[in-house]
């Protein structure tokens, strides 16, 4: 069987549409058969006896229509209502007629003091316009002015605006030249370091010459020593032979003698050459570094 709170919302509502139109149609004064409102509806009997079951309970009654003369003592009653009715509403319209005007009193006195307000506020928005023109005015003729030293301005503008373009141009140039300085800086630097470690060099073989030359010296005196010593002795084998031989020419021993003295000698004035060579380039050296330090 089917059950009330089954039946679909839409079926529901097509039923109810329905049963109202035929009820319309009948001027309400005879409720719609079940069989017709299936019918219309096209439903199963039992969805149509359940929906409609409802509907005529949500149904107002029609009551039996009434005779067109209206009783007596209805109508006296009726006039004696209507009369209380009547009084009644005077005094109430009277009460709301005053309440309103006490609330129009209000409201105008409202109104007067916000048209007093609104005035104020007015002339002092009319007062503070004024000032802002003025002001504006003020403004508009500083602008006036500015824009007039800016017109007289711009040339110098320009004109300042070249020079910083020449003076970035100067400003590349020079950096461009601190540049190649920096390099030729750099480059000198190196050539400095060279320089040095030339000079070191210089500087040590300086030190081998000075005890070369020392060394060379110190043989040097013992050969001056030696050939002063051997210039003496044959000095003194000279006389000796003179005096020996009488004043005779020299014997063949005594030529030889000779002969080795002279090459002694020649070997002594050698040693002395080779020992003024070394001297003469440990000077050549030693100007050659001081070069190099007063360069540096």
């Amino acid at each position: 069987m089917v059950k009330a709170d089954t039946i679909p919302a839409e079926v529901r509502e097509r039923i109810h549409r329905v049963a109202t139109e035929l009820y319309a149609k009948s001027g309400y004064h005879a409720l719609p058969a079940l069989d017709e409102v299936r019918k219309c509806a096209n439903v199963d009997m039992n969805v149509a006896s359940l929906v409609l079951k409802e509907w005529r309970k949500i149904q107002p009654v029609s009551p039996a229509p009434l005779g067109s003369k209206l009783p007596t003592p209805v109508e006296e009653a009726g006039l004696a209502a209507i009369d209380a009715v009547w009084q009644h509403a005077q005094q109430f319209a009277n009460q709301h007629l005053r309440a309103a005007q006490a609330g129009w009193q209000t409201e105008r006195e409202e109104l007067d003091a916000l048209r007093a307000e609104l005035a104020e506020a007015f002339e002092r928005q009319a007062a503070e316009l004024e000032a802002t023109s003025q002001q504006l005015s003020m403004v508009l003729a500083l602008n006036a002015r500015q824009q007039q030293e800016l017109e007289r301005a711009a040339p110098r503008l320009d004109e300042s605006a070249n020079r910083l373009g020449e003076t970035e141009s100067r400003l590349v140039a020079v950096e461009r030249e601190l540049g190649e300085t920096h390099d030729k800086l750099a480059q000198s630097y190196d050539d400095v370091r060279a320089l040095r470690q030339q000079c070191d060099e210089l500087r040590k073989e300086c030190d081998n010459l000075r005890k070369q030359q020392a060394e060379l010296q110190e043989e040097l005196r013992v050969q001056r020593s030696d050939k002063e010593s051997a210039h003496r002795a044959v000095a003194s084998l000279r006389q000796q032979l003179q005096s020996a031989s009488g004043g005779n020419p020299a014997s063949p021993a005594s030529a030889q003698e000779a002969v080795a003295d002279v090459k002694e000698t020649a070997e002594l004035e050698a040693a002395a050459a080779y020992g003024q060579s070394v001297s003469n380039r440990l000077t050549t050296s030693s100007r050659a570094a001081d070069l190099i330090v007063r360069s540096r």
